[in-house]
């Protein structure tokens, strides 16, 4: 579980650290915070973690430029080892409940989720990763796809909402 007070210092210094640069540094931050995070992983510059869900990194994976996080509490985003999660994308993991006939449209309460970044894939850059969502092995999400349902393994999904492009297998 991310500690709050500590994921706000790593924060912090995620912008101000070299942009390829000090990845031992980065992960021992990251494992300091409470998220778990396997060997030979690239964090760059301005990588950011909000909330208090948990993260899970596997090893050797990509976390790209000014890259989003968005942890409910009691959600979890696991990110599979080769996994690329490229620049400027944003994972999230919860929403509001739709409430039409209430105070607000959307409701107070936050929803949960596990969103599931699968072995090898890409997340290319500025995509959007919704609540609830697997993104499949090997699979590539084109650069500013939003990603509301699931990903087969080994294909090429791109559009808002991503669509089926192509089998790769």
């Amino acid at each position: 579980m991310i500690n709050s007070k500590k994921i706000y210092l790593v924060n912090l210094l995620m912008a101000i650290l070299p942009n390829s640069g000090a990845q031992g540094l980065k992960t021992r931050l990251y494992r300091w915070a409470g998220a778990k995070v396997g060997q030979g992983v690239e964090f760059f510059q301005g990588v950011k973690v909000q909330g208090i869900g948990e993260l899970e990194i596997g090893d050797w994976a990509f976390i790209g430029h000014e890259v989003l996080f968005m942890l409910n509490e009691g959600s979890k985003v696991i990110v599979e080892p080769q996994a690329i999660v490229g620049s400027r994308s944003i994972v999230i993991t919860g929403f509001h409940p739709i409430e039409p006939g209430g105070e607000r449209v959307l409701g107070r309460e936050g929803t949960t989720s596990i969103v599931r970044i699968g072995r090898g894939c890409s997340v290319s850059t500025n995509c959007t990763v919704l609540p609830g969502v697997t993104v499949g092995e090997m699979s590539i999400a084109a650069a500013g796809a939003v990603i509301t349902k699931d990903v087969a393994p080994y294909t090429l999904v791109g559009g808002c909402p991503a669509k089926l492009i192509k089998n790769l297998k």
